[in-house]
This record gives C-alpha cells, sequence and structure tokens, in this order.
C-alpha cells in the first residue's frame, strides 16, 4: 500500500514534463482522439495528423510492447510522431485494454487476439476521410514483434511492416534475459547454464493443468517477486510463442531495426531467423538494421537502462526528446517508411 503515493506522485510528474515539454506548438502534428470497437470492448485511440500536409495520409499503426500503455507509451512515441508527420505520414495508437479509458484486461489477451485487434483497427481506419485505405501500416515494438506477424497471417494487412527489438521465441528470450542479468552479478557460465535449466524444469507451472497455486509453491523463496495472478495467467497464455510460421507469411515490405547493445532481445539471433525465413521465402523487400549506440527502445543506452526503467527513465524521455534516441535511427525509421509509401523501394 505504501506505493501507492509514490505512484500518483509519478504520473503527475509524467503528466507535467508531457505538458511542459512535449505538447507544444512546435510539434508536426496535431491528435484527433477516435474510438474503436474491438469484439466487447471500446479502446481509446488517436489518430495523430501532419499539420502541413494535405490529406489523405498514408500512416503507420503503433502497436504496443509489453506493459499498461498509454497510447503514446508515456511519450516515448512522440518523436516517431513527429518525424512521421514532417513527410506527411500519420500515426495512430490506443490505450491497451483497461488501460485509460479503453476498457477491458490487456492481461486477458493472448498475441493472437492482440493481433486481431489490431486488424480491427486497420478495418477502422480504412473509413476515415483522412487516411489512404491502401497505405497502412504498421510499427511495433518488443512484444510486438509476436503480433505483427501474426497479422500478416491472419488478413492481406499491412502495406508495410517495421518490427522494432522483436524477439521470435518467448521461452528463448526469458534465457537470454537470464543469460544477461547473472553474467551482470559475475557467475560464471556453468553457473548461469545451471540456473537456466533449472528454470526451465519449473516451466511445467504454465501447462493448461496447472494453477497460480502450483506457480506459488514453485516459485518459493526465490529472490525475484512473484507474478501477480493476472500476470501468470497472462504468461500461460503465451509462453510457447515462437514467431517463425508467421513471419513466412510476411509479404509486405518489411524492416526489421535493433539496437545493438539491447539486453532484452538476442539482436543476432532475432535478425538471422527473420533474414533466413524470409530470404528463403524470397521476400522482395526487406531491411534488417543494427543500429549502433542503441538500446531496446533505439534509446541512448549510457542514458537509459532497461534493466531499471521508472520515473527517472521517463523524465528524462520527455526532457530529451528526439536527442534520447541513438543519432539518425528516427530519420531512418521515417525514411524507410516514406520510401514504402510513396513507391520507392529500398533493399539496403
Amino acid at each position: 500500500m505504501r506505493k501507492k503515493p509514490f505512484l500518483m506522485l509519478g504520473i503527475a510528474l509524467i503528466t507535467f514534463f508531457i505538458a511542459v515539454f512535449v505538447l507544444d506548438d512546435s510539434s508536426e502534428y496535431k491528435e484527433q482522439k477516435l474510438s474503436f470497437a474491438f469484439e466487447s470492448e471500446q479502446l481509446s485511440a488517436t489518430l495523430i495528423l501532419p499539420k502541413n500536409h494535405t490529406p489523405p495520409h498514408p500512416t503507420a499503426v503503433f502497436v504496443h510492447g509489453d506493459g499498461a500503455l498509454p497510447y503514446d507509451a508515456y511519450g516515448y512515441y512522440r518523436p516517431f510522431w513527429n518525424h512521421l508527420a514532417k513527410r506527411g505520414i500519420a500515426s495512430f495508437a490506443w490505450d491497451k485494454a483497461g488501460v485509460g479509458s479503453s476498457s477491458g484486461n490487456w492481461l486477458s489477451q493472448s498475441m493472437e487476439e492482440r493481433a486481431e485487434e489490431v486488424i480491427a483497427a486497420i478495418d477502422y481506419l480504412q473509413q476515415h476521410d483522412d487516411i489512404k485505405p491502401d497505405s497502412i501500416g504498421l510499427i511495433g515494438f518488443s512484444q510486438a514483434g509476436w503480433v505483427l506477424p501474426l497479422v500478416a497471417q491472419k488478413s492481406a494487412y499491412p502495406d508495410f511492416m517495421v518490427n522494432v527489438s522483436g524477439a521470435v521465441n518467448w521461452l528463448d528470450q526469458g534465457d537470454y534475459m537470464m543469460r544477461v542479468r547473472l553474467r551482470e552479478k559475475d557467475l560464471s557460465e556453468v553457473a548461469i547454464q545451471q540456473a537456466i535449466e533449472e528454470n526451465r524444469e519449473r516451466l511445467w507451472v504454465f501447462e493448461s493443468d496447472s494453477s497460480y497455486e502450483d506457480y506459488l509453491t514453485a516459485h518459493g523463496a526465490s529472490e525475484d517477486e512473484p507474478m501477480s495472478e493476472d500476470r501468470y495467467q497472462f504468461a500461460k497464455r503465451n509462453w510457447q510463442l515462437d514467431s517463425r510460421e508467421s513471419i513466412e507469411s510476411i509479404r509486405s515490405p518489411f524492416l526489421a531495426v535493433f539496437g545493438e547493445d539491447d539486453r532484452n532481445v538476442d539482436v543476432a539471433e532475432s535478425a538471422r531467423v527473420y533474414r533466413d525465413i524470409l530470404t528463403t521465402s524470397q521476400h522482395p523487400d526487406v531491411t534488417i538494421k543494427t543500429w549502433e549506440n542503441a538500446q531496446h527502445g533505439l534509446l541512448k543506452p549510457h542514458l537509459f537502462d532497461t534493466a531499471n526503467p521508472g520515473i527517472i527513465y521517463l523524465v528524462k524521455l520527455h526532457m530529451l526528446g528526439e536527442d534520447a534516441f541513438a543519432d539518425g535511427v528516427l530519420a531512418f525509421v521515417s525514411d524507410w517508411i516514406l520510401d514504402r509509401v510513396t513507391g520507392h523501394l529500398r533493399t539496403s
């Protein structure tokens, strides 16, 4: 209970910094509040329209990573929006289910359901007068790496796809994060491998016939905080994810961009899988780029520690704006999208 005042203070600080540093007249875009339906829920959404370009606009749909994220990911998306708006490209994002004004609970979703939610968003956008219905693509972050290929597998969408720091296999990503964390504690490689194997032996707690009580018992006296029951159920829905099959379904222009200093995702392995699958399928337009001096969120690693994001992390993000990001990465992503929506393919 003692954490609640700190949470409220944090929210107040975030709101203040958004007002002071982000929502100013120098931005290249304007926001339009909307909502769309998905199954029985109503999702609070925002359309980000370029101020200085004539509609209809091509549009990048922003697909969240993990966590209870509002439509702008606490300001993280705004530098992307500004760069895209300069190029005449609109953006679209929404509060996750159960966040902000959206109904529902994002922790009750599988990645397949998240993909269906994205498809519903594109269906909705295609009816909007300010949007080019045949020029709607996706840009997804981290956990969205499992969502975006599923959209391609389940629909004729998208018209382009940008996958930022996506993993391929849920369990392999967990192993990688554990390995990085234990190396920082100076454990030997033998001890690290033993810890990973012991963790794998406890995965039976996510089998369909296991319960939250089974999980708590198996968790025992671990130094890590146990998951909440909602989070446990979320992991139980998704722990067997592997995106290889759905990656084969991607037919739109595809960009995968990673940070060289990513501590969350095995960049070399993800890049290898995307390249191998899409090369084998003779995909005509694939770009895979690993960015120097960039961490999991493409931010500068000496300023942003992905292992411990918090209030200070968000304050720095709002104060720095686009300068928080690795040099040139925002322009690179925005130019890549512009090339695709204007029909100029580039396969660098």
